[in-house]
């Protein structure tokens, strides 16, 4: 390795002069060496370049490194270059290998570049999950994000009670960064949705108050609606009372004048002004406490919100889980490849024996692809196409089992009935 060559592209990357950090990284080391940093630099140098599919060849180059480390920065990089390129389904398993690294110190990264992927998939409940634990992950400093895109995710699955909860949970842990009117935004939309008109109208006025934020068409409808909808609803009320006599108010019934406040009841009549303020303040903190009760209780419910809903229990039933089969079979391929521990893609009830004989089965460098499913609520199993690194294909039958909430293979074998070819 050329190391004043490195020194020189590592000056050129500090200084962001990034056309020449990723010539200089690209020619610090042999096409055949393995330098994880050099190629990790030169990704980020042709990601702001906008280079992303030779962004996606150099991290992939850095992660042939194991020396190197960092698998779950470089995965989630990559997953971003994929995005950009076009390739959302590779994205996909990129950020679904990143959230395996349990070395990986920001994983709420991933979960974020997850969610918004298979959001953009259309698998709205998958990016609901992901996004759920990217509010719940410690090292997060902003989890407002994530859960008003969780509430975009409950809205478009029209859960707008669900939605609700999230947006204002959202406002309520928003920071200096987060754009508390697109929040708002959203939370209107919900209310509309929710036909809670009065405080969409609220929500949309807090959110547009400053004439900054503009409104998207569909939150622009909404918002007419729910005004037109309060207007008619003044206008059957200004109707009505136009028809009415004098009436006591405290005695709207013109009986006993019960809806009066009793003072042996409420206290009203007896309470200083310091009491009432006294008492005031302390009500509003009860209310506050009941409202929200943390974020990590909150957000732990709502996963099972996500399970227990309609759609949510039928996709459960057909086999569909997170992380997916596809996940944890291309996490076992490349843990196979890396030659790293694969105990977590491998179904708990294999003993070492048997883990060990899946492990061996699988070859390096190939590509797993599940062309056939036959999936059940607990058990599943594929017709896997595997693109080898020479060239050609093989067929396995592969069998998962249901974890939790997703799925662990636990048994692989070759299909010699189904034909294979080669280029």
């Amino acid at each position: 390795m050329n190391i004043q060559a490195l020194e020189q592209a590592r000056n050129a990357y500090r200084t962001g002069d990034f056309a020449s950090a990723a010539q200089l990284f690209a020619a610090v080391k042999d096409p055949s060496e393995l330098a994880g940093e050099a190629d990790h630099l030169r990704g980020n140098s042709l990601m702001r370049l906008g280079r992303y599919a030779e962004a996606v060849e150099a991290y992939g180059a850095a992660l042939q490194d194991g020396a190197y480390g960092k698998r779950g920065a470089l995965l989630t990089n990559q997953g971003k270059a994929l995005v950009a390129s076009g390739d959302i389904r590779s994205a996909v398993s990129a950020f679904s290998a990143a959230t395996q690294d349990a070395s990986y110190a920001t994983p709420y990264k991933a979960y974020l570049g997850l969610g918004d992927a298979l959001k953009k998939l259309g698998n709205l409940t998958e990016a609901g999950v992901a996004y759920r634990q990217a509010a719940i992950d410690g090292a997060n400093p902003a989890p407002a994000g994530a859960l008003a895109n969780l509430g975009d995710c409950f809205v478009a699955l029209q859960r707008p009670e669900d939605a609700i909860e999230s947006y204002r949970t959202a406002l309520d842990f928003a920071g200096p960064r987060d754009d508390t009117r697109a929040i708002s935004a959203g939370l209107g939309q919900a209310y509309v949705a929710a036909n809670r008109f009065s405080d969409a109208v609220d929500a949309f006025g807090t959110a547009t108050v400053d004439g900054i934020y503009q409104l998207t068409p569909e939150q622009a409808d909404a918002y007419e609606r729910a005004r037109d909808t309060l207007s008619a609803s003044s206008a059957m009320v200004a109707t009505t009372n136009a028809y009415s006599t004098d009436i006591d108010p405290l005695d709207p019934l013109g009986q006993s004048g019960s809806f009066m406040p009793d003072p042996s009841d409420t206290g009203f009549f007896t309470l200083s002004e310091q009491e009432m303020v006294q008492q005031d303040r302390v009500e509003t903190k009860v209310r506050r406490k009941r409202r929200h009760t943390g974020l990590k209780v909150f957000i732990a419910l709502l996963v099972v919100l996500l399970i227990a809903g309609g759609g949510a229990a039928f996709a459960y039933t057909r086999g569909f889980g997170f992380p997916s089969q596809q996940d944890v079979l291309t996490g076992l391929f490349q843990a196979a490849t890396d030659g790293s521990d694969a105990s977590e893609y491998l179904a708990s009830g294999l003993d070492e024996s048997q883990k060990s004989i899946i492990t061996a089965s699988i070859p390096l460098d190939a590509t797993p692809t599940i062309e056939g499913m036959d999936a059940g609520m607990s058990e599943a199993t594929a017709t896997v196409k595997v693109a080898l690194k020479n060239g050609g294909d093989m067929t396995y039958e592969v069998g998962f089992v249901r974890e939790g909430l997703g799925w662990a293979v636990s048994s692989v074998s070759t299909d010699f009935n189904t034909e294979t070819s080669t280029d």
